[in-house]
């Protein structure tokens, strides 16, 4: 089974700046091996897919079932299309991994309690742990992703002979994972930027013209000139007022900026 879940009664932050996300919780029901991923952006397909493909390549295999409550948020607020295209790719994710996909019933959370549960567990150790760390502050996501691997590890060791017997019954993995990024194609416009899911991005202005082919993951976007990677880019959730965010980086446009004069005083 595997949740989204939100830690409550602390608030982590990354050099001192709040750090919204969840935590996605991956759990085997009767060895109780678990991994956990922070998540930027909330419930999503990109997530959940990212999040469950990590955790069988921990793993090492594959099981047969697997489990989530309803994903309401996941699906929330979407036009029909785009919902077909999500339940597309989920069942391909599950196809590739020849796995089981199985929902409880939406309201009925009992029905998942065999990580609905461990949710309350986890949290308490991760803030056991940030009490006697005497710190909620993290240089950065990746650093507080590997802490929580340490917490985690020490989890799945408690459960050592149960997770050894498990893993028998595990099926292979498939030779590689599938896709985990939702894939879109933007033009860049004459100002050097282009809009992605409400929020406006600049990209280096040698791209002005250009069309792009972006892979959206829930924390990052990738992106591409053609076959050819160009840049990364970090992922900035929309304004919940439903008006354009932006994330403006100077180094993407001062080389067009410093030709122009006055550029400076009037932009």
């Amino acid at each position: 089974m595997s949740d989204f879940t939100k830690l409550k009664e602390v608030t982590i932050t990354i050099n001192g700046e709040p750090l919204k996300h969840l935590l996605y919780h991956f759990r085997l029901i009767y060895s109780g091996w678990c991994h956990v991923k922070v998540v930027l952006g909330g419930e999503s397909f990109t997530a959940l897919s990212e999040g469950l493909q990590d955790a069988f390549w921990r793993l090492g295999g594959v099981p047969i079932e697997h489990r989530t409550d309803s994903l309401a948020a996941a699906f929330k607020n979407m036009v029909k299309d785009v919902k077909e295209d999500v339940t597309r790719r989920y069942e391909e994710l599950f196809s590739h991994y020849n796995l089981i996909p199985t929902r409880n019933n939406r309201g009925k959370g009992h029905e998942n309690g065999g990580v609905e549960s461990p949710h309350g567990h986890l949290k308490n150790r991760i803030r056991q742990s940030l009490l006697l760390r005497n710190s909620v502050d993290f240089e950065s996501v990746t650093d507080y992703q590997q802490w929580l691997d340490i917490i985690v590890k020490g989890i799945n060791t408690r459960n050592a002979d149960k997770i050894t017997e498990e893993r028998r019954h595990l099926k292979e993995l498939p030779l590689q994972r599938t896709v985990e990024y939702t894939e879109k194609v933007v033009g860049v416009s004459t100002t050097s930027t282009i809009l992605v899911k409400r929020v406006i991005y600049t990209v280096p202005s040698r791209l002005i013209g250009e069309k792009l082919r972006l892979h959206i993951h829930h924390d990052r976007i990738k992106v591409y000139l053609g076959t050819t990677f160009v840049i990364t880019l970090p992922r900035q959730l929309s304004a919940s007022n439903n008006r354009r965010s932006r994330c403006v980086d100077y180094r993407h446009v001062i080389s067009s900026l410093e030709r122009k004069p006055q550029a400076f005083r009037y932009s």
